[in-house]
């Protein structure tokens, strides 16, 4: 199973989404690294929000799956 955490940039105004590698700890997909523990959200509502573009490459590869004719067996 795969985990979506949101980390605050920007002075906490701005949200980037991470997807955590399976049993990886505090791995991120893209290769960054998160804290232990989720940050707690400030009072405010973040002015934005958007999703780490190398972690859902990275997603999308992994729910893919292999390419077509390629089943890790070799001939």
């Amino acid at each position: 199973m795969y985990e979506m955490r949101a980390e605050s940039t920007d002075g906490r105004r701005r949200l980037v989404w991470h997807v955590l590698a399976k049993d990886a700890g505090a791995s991120a997909l893209c290769g960054f690294l998160l804290p232990a523990e989720p940050a707690v959200p400030g009072g405010e509502e973040p002015e934005t929000e958007h999703y780490c573009a190398p972690c859902m490459d990275a997603f999308g590869g992994v729910v893919q799956g292999p390419p077509n004719g390629l089943s890790g067996i070799s001939a």
